[in-house]
């Protein structure tokens, strides 16, 4: 859409109208993929960033075990610590809206989990299962929240700042979120959020010394998907610090060096339940594996054995999970051929915009 605006005074001279149809939307980061220049030339993506796909299980060599459900618009999930269920976002194709959804995996029901109007989407689960961490946009920016995941009682505020903030993991002792921010000097970074105790709610006014956010990585780099280690001692990461996206491990809480896991390019670590070993996808889109370990102060990054090529939904940082024990995989498997969706050029679209 457009609408005549004046610069002078600040207010619109006339009514919207559109310019575009069916612009791609990525209701993840709740963000329309298009720019315009000064010399009135329009580039727009047509399509959905989610796609088709569906939740398929696989082993260590990529034997397709199980499909889950029926193929849908699935957008970032997390396996339950026990692994009987699974909390994935999933986007309304007519509405376009973006809400999470419990899936159990004993039973093969679906149940809805928000409701809002606006998007919900990386969901976490709290160690014990009883609680979810998610993310939404119901003010100006994407905040933390947090809900039983049985659904029994409301959400919960648990952070509210004027930056976006996507939720990424829960530490295995409960003490800390770990999430990540969007900002427009330092791209996106690393923070932790304290709890004391259960989750409490940590508004702007809300926040008690023992629960202000944490800065754990910021630089001018993309940092993001970060992971914390189940003995609480380790972060894993993904950063394209180097130029190309790797994976890399930083002591937590610091200070301490990193240590580069992927060799040829890597990201969206994962933790095995036992803290023995390490996945991340690689650029190739093959599922890789890495034996790994800590000698105090020292980590220490063994042998890394390519698992198998996964055809994930591209655009998303959850696109697969593992069991406890490391040996099945939850993937979030493209349906179909993946194709990209041109990119359309309209010329002098703003003559229009001067005849309102």
């Amino acid at each position: 859409m457009a609408q005549p605006f004046d610069v002078k005074n600040l207010s619109f001279t006339g009514e919207a109208f559109p310019v575009a149809e069916q612009v791609h939307y990525w209701a993840d980061r709740n963000k329309s993929i298009f720019t315009v220049s000064e010399n009135g030339v329009l580039a727009y993506q047509t399509g959905n960033s989610f796609g088709t796909s569906q939740l398929i299980w696989f082993d260590r060599i990529g034997k397709e075990l199980q499909k889950i459900a029926s193929p849908g618009s699935f957008g970032n999930f997390r396996l339950s610590p026990d692994g009987k269920n699974v909390a994935v976002s999933v986007v309304d194709t007519r509405s376009r809206n973006e809400d999470i959804w419990i899936y159990d995996l004993t039973r093969n029901i679906q149940t809805r989990f928000t409701f809002d109007p606006a998007a919900d989407n990386n969901p976490v689960w709290s160690p014990d299962g009883s609680r979810i961490v998610f993310s939404s946009r119901r003010k100006t920016s994407f905040d933390l929240y947090q809900r039983a995941s049985s659904g029994a009682g409301g959400e919960e505020l648990l952070l509210e700042t004027d930056r976006n903030k996507f939720s990424s993991d829960w530490s295995l002792d409960g003490r800390f979120v770990l999430y990540n921010v969007s900002d427009q000097r330092t791209l996106t970074d690393l923070w932790i959020l304290p709890l004391s105790g259960p989750a409490k709610p940590t508004g702007p006014s809300q926040a008690t010394d023992d629960q202000k956010p944490i800065p754990f990585l910021q630089t001018v780099f993309f940092e993001y998907g970060l992971v914390m280690s189940p003995d609480n001692k380790w972060i894993a990461y993904g950063s394209n610090e180097s130029g190309s996206g790797q994976v890399y491990v930083r002591p937590f809480p610091g200070p301490g060096g990193k240590y580069q896991v992927s060799a040829s390019g890597g990201s969206r670590p994962r933790w095995r339940r036992d803290g023995k070993e390490l996945f991340y996808v690689g650029n190739d889109n093959k599922l890789m594996a890495v034996e790994v370990s800590s000698k105090g102060q020292t980590f220490v990054v063994g042998a890394v054995r390519p698992l198998f090529e996964i055809r994930a939904t591209p655009g998303f940082v959850d696109i697969y999970d593992a069991t406890a024990d490391g040996k099945r995989f939850l993937v979030n498997t493209i349906v179909g051929e993946i194709s990209a969706s041109p990119v359309t050029l309209v010329v002098n679209w703003d003559e229009e915009l001067r005849k309102k």
